[in-house]
């Protein structure tokens, strides 16, 4: 699947395709570092979750960002497991274009999209604009000292 989710003069969002996974993963290792998945799991997810794994791509085809948003076991939950933006790209909108074109085309009986997030990241403010709430805290979420927010977006309102 290749549809265009959304698009702007500068940036397109669609679901990603196998050659674009390792760049991905480059994304990904930059972004998180030591915490970053492992390449291995891209390719996964592209086979589990094809619609869910979006990349944002400038004019000339470039990686600006992606997003991967997986299916919960528990009814109705859709769950935004990673967003990385280029850092030379953060602060452009790249961030919130991902999360409006998943907001777009979220599957059919989901009722509400999860996130967790660093309390200090600065994409929380993103997050809030887009119209997710906290729902939760854990300070240990990843071990310890590794806290994150939990953040829900009802559907019945999507940004």
């Amino acid at each position: 699947m290749s549809a265009v989710i959304l698009s702007s003069p500068c940036v397109c969002v669609r679901p990603a395709t196998r050659d674009e996974l390792a760049q991905i993963y480059r994304l990904e290792c930059a972004v998180f570092g030591e915490h970053c998945y492992p390449d291995f799991f891209f390719r996964q997810s592209l086979d589990c979750w094809p619609a869910g794994l979006l990349v944002a791509l400038d004019a000339e085809q470039r990686l600006l960002g992606y997003l991967l948003a997986v299916t919960a076991e528990r009814q109705g939950q859709l769950w935004i497991l990673s967003v990385a933006v280029s850092p030379e790209m953060r602060g452009r909108g790249i961030g919130a274009a991902l999360v409006r074109a998943l907001l777009q085309a979220v599957p059919a009986g989901a009722t509400q999209i999860l996130l967790t997030v660093d309390p200090a990241n600065p994409a929380v403010h993103l997050y809030l604009r887009l119209g997710f709430v906290e729902t939760g805290f854990e300070a240990d979420y990843f071990g310890e000292g590794e806290p994150r927010l939990v953040m829900t977006h009802g559907l019945d309102c999507a940004a």
